[in-house]
Order: C-alpha cells, then sequence, then structure tokens
C-alpha cells in the first residue's frame, strides 16, 4: 500500500536484484532481535526516517545518481513477493495486519507510546535505489525499534551490507 493506504497507488516490486540486497541486509538485523521466522512488512515503507542530503557521498564518484534512484523509487510503496534469497524463514505480513494490531494493543495499554507488550517484531524496507550498473545500492531497513539506511556495494559478486557512516536510528 501507498503511504495513504491506497492499494490502486501500490507499484509492483523491482526485481531479483533489490531482492539480493534485501538478503545482504536483513538476516543480520533480524538475527539480532528473534530467532522467530522473520516478519516482513509486505509492503515497502516510504516513510524513511533520514535521507540523504548528499553528505554521506563524500565526493565519491557514482552515488549522487544512487542517491537519485532511492528517492525516485521511494516515492510510491511497492508491493512485495516471495523471492527473498535467504537462509532464514520468513512470513510477509501485510502493513494493514500491523496497524490493526498496533491499535489493538493502543486500546489495551492506553497512555503507553514506547513499545507495548505483545507487539509484532517485524521489518519493513524501502525501494532500493541504485546505480546504472547495479553495483551500488541505498536501501533502509527498520525494526520497530531501529532501523538504517545501508549504502552498499556489489564486491566480487556479492552485496557488501556494511553500513556507513552517517543513519541509524534507534526509537
Amino acid at each position: 500500500m501507498s503511504a495513504n493506504g491506497d492499494a490502486a497507488a501500490t507499484r509492483p516490486d523491482h526485481g531479483p536484484e533489490a531482492y539480493a540486497v534485501y538478503a545482504a541486509v536483513l538476516p543480520r538485523m533480524w538475527g539480532n532481535v528473534s530467532k522467530d521466522p522473520l516478519l516482513l512488512q509486505q509492503e515497502t515503507d516510504v516513510s524513511i526516517e533520514c535521507r540523504s542530503s548528499g553528505s554521506q557521498t563524500n565526493g565519491e564518484i557514482g552515488w549522487e545518481a544512487v542517491e537519485n534512484s532511492f528517492k525516485a523509487e521511494n516515492t510510491r510503496a511497492r508491493l512485495l513477493r516471495r523471492m527473498l534469497p535467504a537462509d532464514i524463514p520468513y512470513l510477509l505480513i501485510p502493513r494493514a495486519e500491523i496497524a490493526a494490531d498496533d491499535a489493538r494493543l493502543a486500546l489495551k495499554y492506553q497512555g503507553q507510546t514506547q513499545r507495548r507488550p505483545e507487539s509484532i517484531e517485524y521489518a519493513a524496507v524501502s525501494a532500493v535505489g541504485f546505480n546504472a550498473t547495479k553495483t551500488k545500492a541505498i536501501v533502509s531497513v527498520h525494526l520497530r525499534s531501529n532501523g538504517a539506511v545501508y549504502w552498499i556495494e556489489k564486491r566480487q559478486g556479492k552485496w557488501d551490507p556494511t553500513p556507513r557512516d552517517g543513519c541509524a536510528w534507534i526509537a
């Protein structure tokens, strides 16, 4: 769904290379919070906590195009499919199901603004921005209580998930 919940505005995903990027970052983040199967929000997240202002590039050649692609790809949500090439079990969960559970828990635990007991732990990803050769990418990943924007490069055929200096957050 789109940020406003309009299913008609949701675009399909953008191919297997994006899933390879997701597979490079999701298992590491999920492994830090749960041993259960990954619950992955079915729609990409367009409400990214921090966006680049050009400061991430530090003069490095080739990142401006990736930033532009990232911004363009995240104007509307995309619908994910079960194509994640990862060794961890996972389920796609609609954003509406997460929101409904959050609403139920808000009534049960009134006045509590942080993570409520019984909250579903899940991960959400942005759409991926790539350079033209798909050797550089930017993706945002967040869990319920933290997240990061990854500026990653493909080295020897594999995506290096090392986050660059800059954007990470804890709620």
